[in-house]
């Protein structure tokens, strides 16, 4: 390490450590601002724009280990516990989005990684806006989270096969291409499973894999160690290393059921610095005079206004799977940041060369303005449709002691002269007649 790249990790430490405490002054979620730091930290420092092989390898490691965690994030107990007709709701509502964004797509003829990013779906802002406003657990919440674990296994399967086709053209070289996939996920696969049935037949051995305290996290050095398996196996099959990191952590998911411990840990160490920093140096791919160039701007405005038509136009969808009309809105606004796929998938366009520097920077600056507009005018609308359900009930009896005031008091008044005592006379006075 050089002492150009030491400086550089200084300054993404410092970021790292420092956007979240601003994000949560501000409102604003922190993997859009930490790739904002990152696009100030390349236009404002000279030499930026080159971190070294130290940080790009850090950064390369983040990335494996965000897909890893995305694929863990799929909760399969929640999608049995759905039950197959609600499941295949949300399945149909996911799909039926990414279907209307193809459409709209050859409406207007636009190329195929630009409709990828119109029907991207993603769980990773979603999860962390319904887990801050205690939503997770509700049906509402549940119903969204499914939607979008669902859209997301799908859109890494699409770019993917994009990424193959691309490659390899339609023929033998892509249907090999997609056998060895297959053959590298179910070999891990029948691996965990034979893992897990071994660890719950005799538990001992393997109990320190998924122990809260252990002093050399066993459990934590067998997860990297499977992911960076199937990310380095990927590369030797000439695989996308997308598809084969989301579905480790996916298998991961599937065959440890319930063993939340381990996730925890790999998202603390994740979220803690790799993450962050993979983020950082995302942003340092975006120059302000990238947008400049061309027709960037009309590109990003017309990217967000589409995300957003999309999701508008699937709003009947999201009320088939189970959400109620005035639930839809907020929930296709939280399903407009897919920040961590919109990455990956203009990292794609990167490899293949269908993305330039200045529509690279156009596609990151629609993935940030989209993960903060978005979320934050849907964290709005379920708060005031929150407020409104708290107040309800203080608004109908109000309403309805309006409505008795009349009765009430008509009732009263009768009470009180049912009640009321009569004069009594006390002298020969009070009967005579007045004189005349």
């Amino acid at each position: 390490m050089n002492d150009r790249q030491a400086l550089m990790l200084l300054v993404l430490t410092a970021g790292a450590f420092l956007v979240p405490l601003v994000s949560e002054r501000i409102g604003w979620f922190t993997a859009p601002c930490e790739m904002l730091y990152g696009i100030l930290v390349v236009n404002l420092l000279p030499g930026a724009d080159h971190p070294g092989v130290f940080i790009t390898t850090l950064a390369q490691f983040g990335f494996l280990l965000l897909l890893f965690l995305a694929g863990l994030e799929i909760d399969f107990t929640l999608l049995e516990r759905r039950g197959p007709l609600l499941l295949a709701r949300s399945g149909l509502a996911a799909l039926g989005l990414q279907a209307i964004a193809f459409l709209l797509g050859v409406l207007f003829r636009l190329p195929p990684i630009y409709i990828l990013l119109l029907g991207a779906l993603s769980i990773s802002l979603l999860l962390v806006v319904l887990k801050q406003m205690n939503l997770a657990q509700t049906p509402f919440g549940q119903t969204l989270l499914v939607i979008g674990a669902i859209g997301e296994f799908f859109t890494i399967l699409e770019v993917t096969g994009y990424d193959l086709v691309s490659r390899y053209g339609v023929g033998w070289p892509l249907a090999l291409a997609i056998l060895k996939l297959l053959a590298l996920l179910l070999a891990g696969y029948v691996m965990l499973r034979w893992l897990n049935r071994a660890a719950g037949e005799n538990p001992g051995p393997f109990r320190r894999l998924f122990a809260l305290r252990d002093e050399t996290e066993l459990g934590v050095r067998a997860a990297l160690a499977f992911m960076l398996a199937f990310a380095g196996i990927a590369v030797l099959l000439h695989v996308e290393q997308i598809l084969a990191t989301f579905i480790a952590g996916a298998v991961c998911s599937f065959a440890f059921r319930g063993q939340n411990t381990l996730t925890k840990k790999l998202t603390t160490m994740g979220q803690g610095f790799f993450v962050p920093i993979f983020f950082i140096t995302v942003g340092m791919g975006l120059r302000f005079t990238d947008l400049l160039r061309g027709d960037a701007i009309k590109l990003v405005l017309g990217l967000l206004i589409a995300m957003l038509l999309v999701r508008l136009v699937a709003l009947p969808l999201l009320a088939l799977a189970g959400l109620s009309w005035r639930a839809s809105l907020p929930a296709a606004l939280l399903l407009g940041a897919p920040l961590t796929l919109m990455v990956a998938i203009a990292q794609v366009g990167i490899n293949l060369g269908q993305l330039q520097a200045s529509t690279h920077g156009a596609v990151l600056c629609v993935a940030i303005l989209s993960a903060v507009l978005y979320p934050l005018f849907g964290r709005a609308l379920l708060r005031r449709e929150q407020e409104a359900r708290a107040t309800a009930p203080r608004r109908l009896r109000r309403y309805t002691l309006r409505l008795r005031a009349p009765a009430l008091a008509h009732m009263r008044l009768r009470q009180a002269l049912a009640y009321a005592p009569m004069p009594v006379p006390h002298a020969e006075s009070d009967l005579a007649p007045p004189q005349g």
